[in-house]
């Protein structure tokens, strides 16, 4: 499967916001020397959940939220990603999910992914066991690597919601380092 080119891709302000809302929230942090004319401009405005945001800007707020706020360190960005999707899928995405039903839920992130949070996201989920399943996600930008960190975390909020107990989300291909996709294995009881 051939990736889309990052350019190409849109994001929804329902994503965004919590990225320019800390940006806005640390004023003591020098956001100036890590984000881009275009990411600076994008903080400046009103986010609007409903509207669709380049995600070049909005890479470059993520890269600069990673490096300040997080130390580049890839626990921390998966446990924001966990708080971030806790709020989002609990209150904007709540269709999302399957009451007591991580696998039905998986299935439909898959879906409203595509259309609801990302476009032009290529995606793919393969069932391959009993509450088990490995996910590609396929990019060829090697600067959306934090970006994953944070989906590592929606998707183990997703499980917990769902019921899901003793959950692993491990990163096991990773398009930064070569490979054709970043791939996850979702295991849990």
């Amino acid at each position: 499967m051939n990736p889309i080119q990052t350019q190409d891709k849109v994001i929804k302000g329902t994503m965004v916001l919590d990225l320019a809302k800390t940006i806005k929230g640390f004023k003591d942090k020098p956001w100036d020397k890590f984000l881009s004319e275009e990411a600076k401009l994008l903080v400046s405005q009103k986010i609007l959940p409903s509207n669709w945001y380049p995600v070049e800007p909005v890479l470059s707020c993520l890269w600069a939220v990673y490096k300040l706020i997080g130390n580049e360190n890839p626990a921390l960005a998966k446990e924001w990603g966990k708080i971030n999707g806790r709020r989002v899928f609990e209150t904007i995405y709540k269709n999302l999910i399957v009451p007591m039903d991580s696998e039905g839920t998986l299935k439909k992130l898959e879906i409203i992914a595509k259309g609801a949070f990302i476009k032009g996201l290529k995606m793919e989920s393969v069932q391959i066991g009993d509450k088990h399943f490995k996910t590609k996600i396929y990019d060829d930008n090697p600067n959306t690597e934090p970006a994953y960190y944070f989906i590592q975390g929606w998707i183990e909020v997703l499980l917990e919601i769902t019921g899901g107990k003793n959950i692993k989300v491990e990163i096991i291909e990773k398009h930064w380092k070569g490979a054709e996709a970043t791939g996850f294995d979702i295991s849990w009881e």
